[in-house]
Formats: C-alpha cells, structure tokens, sequence
C-alpha cells in the first residue's frame, strides 16, 4: 500500500516476522514470514477490486437462507492463485479445505472470498474479502477489504490495527448500557420462537443492536471501535477468521467455542473488553 502510513506498516512486517518464531517454530517452504501480511494485503486489494468492478450476478444455487454467486467462486479462484505461493493450506468457503487443520500447530489461510453474498447482490453496501492466516485454532493476522468504501483493515495479535495503512487506536463504550452490538443469523440458524426469544434475552442488555449481513465486516467494525461487540453462534471459520486476529490487534477480547459435530462452526464473542461481551 505504497503511500499510507508506510512507517506504521514496515513496523507491522518486523513483528510478524517475530510472531512465526515464537517458541521456534517457522513457516518451512513459504514465503519470508515478514511478506504475508503484505501479500494478503495485496491479494484482498486485487480480489475486492474484481468485485467491484463485476457486473454479472449470476446465482450458482440458493436455499430458504442462502445464497452462492459465480462472483464467490471466481473471488475464491483469484485468492488461492495469488496465496499460493506462500505453499500453505487453504480453508475457503467455497472450495473448501482440511478441517484437521484447526487441530494442529500448523499455520494456514482461511479466506472468505466474498462475506456478505446478498448484499452484493442486492447491492446493498455492506460486503467484503476476508483473508485470515491461523495457527490451529488460534488467530495470526487478518485483513479485510471493504472495497466499496475502499477500506481495507489489517493487523492481528502483536502487528496493532490498522486502516489503508495508518494506525488505529480503538476507544469502546464505557459499559455494556451504553454499547452497540454487532449480530446476526448463520444461514443454519434456529429462528424458532423459543430459539429467537432466548437470543434476546442474551442481547438486551447492549444500547443498540446491529444486524449489517456481514460477520466479518461487524468484527472490522469492533476491532475500530465503530461498534463494541460481536455476537453470532454457529457461524463458519472462514467468516470470522480475519476479524478475530483484528480484535486481537486491536487489544481487544474474543472468545471462541466450537460446535458440537460441526468442525468449522464456532459460537463467537468478540468485543473491546471481556465485560462488554455475554
């Protein structure tokens, strides 16, 4: 990102370069540790730029609460081209990826290609890439490119937040009484009555409540301190992955518990500070 906050930026490849050798452990047969927050940086540009740029909206399937466009597929194709010279796994939305992965101390790439499917396609703003690199079950560095505001967050435990490149120092609410929520419902979701009136009941202590169709885009918005909590259960690995490592970032708190016969869905907290979230 030649140009912005290029200080701040060179700072975050030194500590990614130290994030890879703590306790000794080392990217083999990749790319210098310190160019993969860059490269994710440029392949979320190059794939976000594609999208914005695309008029065919062509629907490849959909269900009562989801969608899949042609768009999905070809953002994921650009993606894994451009990531493959790092010569690490893959977990994409699309085309997929070894869920064992999440169960050993191996670093690999979970990428939304497109979050926020039918915003795009309603055009409604409100969607994003999503590149997030992890270590088993835990984040390394995220970035995330809302390309119709032309905003790409990056960052993650160690490497700080940033936005197009310049240094972001998040202030959340003071408490839970006067905090914006972040949520929404996962395609699989019970939306029963007694599923919804319980899902209230753990969300009407927060100020506001915020539904914006994009899980990653509401964990940007909470690593920013646009918004102070994120809350959605049984959501995809690929849909939180980059935005947890930017609350990481930004000295923020997550919590995250997987589901039960279901290896890449997690019940997800992410917040400014542990009493802001359930």
């Amino acid at each position: 990102m030649p140009g912005r906050g290029n200080n701040g930026w060179r700072r975050r490849r030194l500590a990614c370069h130290g994030i890879f050798r703590q306790g000794g452990a080392r990217l083999q047969n990749s790319l210098p540790s310190d160019e993969l927050l860059t490269l994710a940086v440029a392949t979320a540009r190059a794939a976000g730029a594609a999208l914005a740029k695309r008029s065919d909206r062509t629907v490849n399937s959909e269900t009562a609460h989801d969608i899949k466009l042609q768009a999905d597929v070809d953002s994921e194709t650009l993606i894994r081209e451009r990531l493959a010279r790092t010569k690490l796994p893959v977990i994409g939305e699309e085309i997929g990826g070894d869920a064992s992965l999440l169960g050993r101390d191996e670093p690999y790439w979970a990428v939304d290609p497109l979050d926020g499917t039918y915003n795009y396609l309603r055009s409604i703003p409100g969607c994003c890439v999503s590149i997030g690199l992890w270590r088993g079950r835990r984040p390394v560095l995220g970035v995330i490119y809302d390309f119709w505001r032309d905003e790409l967050y990056a960052g993650g435990a160690g490497l700080g937040l940033t936005l197009n490149g310049r240094d972001l120092k998040p202030r959340w609410a003071p408490d839970v009484a006067h905090a914006v929520l972040c949520t929404g419902f996962p395609s699989s979701t019970d939306r029963s009555g007694e599923a919804v009136r319980g899902f209230v009941g753990r969300v009407e202590k927060f100020k506001k409540i915020r539904m914006i169709g994009s899980a990653a885009l509401a964990l940007a918005y909470v690593s920013a301190s646009r918004v102070d909590a994120y809350y959605e259960e049984s959501i995809k690995l690929w849909d939180v992955a980059a935005g947890l490592a930017l609350v990481e970032g930004a000295g923020g708190y997550t919590s995250v518990a997987p589901v039960s016969g279901s290896p890449l869905a997690f019940n997800v907290w992410a917040a400014g500070r542990a009493d802001l979230a359930g």
